[in-house]
């Protein structure tokens, strides 16, 4: 019991100092291995200090067993894949992003074990809001603060937004690594601390702290996204009351304070002015259509469909990059060809491009195995980063693959969805559209599915859920 005690405490130290693993200065793969190794050494010591997780954690390892078995064919179909470019694929490193993918699983089945009360477990929320939301407020207000979009630091604070400042110079994220990480988990709190606003009038505070902080952040998740999932929670409030003839919380109208603020900030917003600017954007390049420099090779012969290309290309929308380095033309030249000739303008942005390049590498091996196991994570990210979570490990695990690995954010939706339509209660409402507004969030930005700092901050956000 002693060393119960001692794990308990050890580990609830781990989870308030989490929040830090999301920062610039520990943004490395040594940062992900101790974190892993720390929730593997937390669910093997749970195994020999509880009898109940003993019995249980028999799902894990066949769970783990899955994986490896997965790991193992996709390795074997590795050897045999076609390719038009070099693209070696490496045991080693989807060995890591499958390790990174069991871990949600392990932490979840581990949580439930730690037993953390009700207080324990919203202490733990508190602080981590209290540390995101302060961080890139004070590191806005005082002109450190990292760019959300771009490099270096803002130039603007949240005093001079206006309508005319650009994005780039005002939306912040304080020193955390990716704005859009950061989003998702802030969402995520949002949701799940709202409800603490009908127990404690005080509570309102971190609302509007993390209300300010997403704007700052300057991402459609964030900006836009908290903003309609604090009204939506503030309406469904009434409704389900009504519904149930409950008597009206009086503490649910602070939150308009909140909401008067947001919709206040949002019109001049980073978010606003990046949306205006880009709108902007195509809509000259459509009207103008398009004109710039003949760039033609100074070669005495130049491959036809490369020199369409080159002379066609909208760097706006196909930035050089595509097509010189990630996925060269040199290999592929039809492919860019077809791509550049139609391709409307308006329908051309990063994350198409990126899916068209993974398609065209799907079609290029030709093997209908590729729809159930995939064509690995590390073959895709040799090449292109797809932001489309969901999408991208569809592609990168197949169907049984995503099943797997994934199965757990299915898991949890299905029986949230099911317990709220059973019992009809606020409290199932709000982790049912937690875990679903997570999900959503994900396949909208990608990169947060194969990175711990979400997923892990994420999987505890909606743990207590299993003990309500």
């Amino acid at each position: 019991m002693k060393y119960y005690t001692y794990l308990k405490k050890i580990t609830y130290l781990f989870l308030i100092l989490f929040p830090l693993t999301g920062l610039t200065f520990f943004h490395h793969n040594l940062t992900n291995l101790f974190i892993c190794l720390y929730i593997l050494f937390v669910f093997i010591s749970l195994l020999f200090l509880n009898k109940d997780c003993l019995k249980l954690s028999k799902y894990v390892f066949l769970f783990y067993l899955l994986c490896f078995i997965y790991l193992g064919i996709s390795f074997l179909l590795s050897k045999n894949f076609i390719s038009l470019i070099p693209n070696n694929y490496s045991l080693y490193k989807e060995f890591l992003t499958i390790l990174k993918l069991m871990m949600p699983v392990t932490f979840f089945f581990s949580l439930k074990y730690l037993n953390y009360s009700s207080k324990e477990y919203l202490n733990i929320l508190k602080i981590w809001t209290l540390f995101i939301s302060l961080s890139i407020i004070i590191s806005n207000i005082f002109n450190f603060s990292l760019r959300s979009y771009g490099d270096g630091k803002i130039i603007y604070n949240i005093f001079h937004w206006s309508k005319d400042k650009y994005y780039q110079y005002t939306a912040s994220k304080g020193y955390f690594t990716f704005a859009n990480q950061v989003s998702v988990i802030l969402l995520s709190l949002l949701i799940v601390l709202f409800k603490e606003v009908l127990t404690k009038k005080s509570n309102i505070l971190y609302i509007i702290l993390t209300g300010i902080s997403m704007l700052m952040l300057g991402t459609r998740v964030s900006a836009l996204g908290g903003f309609l999932t604090l009204i939506s929670l503030f309406c469904f409030y009434f409704l389900i009351t009504l519904f149930k003839k409950n008597k009206i919380n009086k503490n649910i109208y602070l939150i308009l304070i909140p909401i008067i603020i947001w919709g206040s900030l949002l019109p001049i917003s980073p978010f606003f002015n990046r949306k205006n600017e880009l709108d902007q954007v195509i809509v000259n390049d459509i009207n103008n259509n398009y004109e710039k420099e003949n760039l033609r090779e100074e070669k005495d012969e130049v491959d036809e469909k490369i020199q369409y290309v080159i002379d066609h290309y909208n760097p706006n929308y196909l930035p050089k990059m595509f097509w010189e380095n990630y996925y060269p033309i040199q290999y592929d030249q039809d492919f860019w060809y077809e791509f550049v000739k139609n391709t409307k303008i308006e329908n051309m942005h990063y994350r198409l491009i990126e899916e068209a390049i993974i398609r065209r590498m799907i079609e290029i091996n030709n093997k209908k195995i590729t729809i159930f196991f995939g064509i690995s994570n590390n073959r895709i990210q040799n090449v292109v980063n797809l932001e489309r979570d969901f999408v991208l490990q569809y592609y990168a695990f197949g169907i049984i693959g995503s099943l797997i690995l994934l199965g757990l954010y299915l898991y949890l939706l299905v029986k949230n969805v099911y317990y709220f339509f059973k019992d009809q209660d606020y409290l199932t409402f709000t982790y049912a559209s937690c875990i679903l507004l997570f999900i959503f969030a994900a396949f909208l930005t990608g990169n947060i599915i194969n990175s711990l700092y979400p997923i892990i901050s994420f999987i505890f956000i909606i743990s207590y859920q299993e003990e309500t």
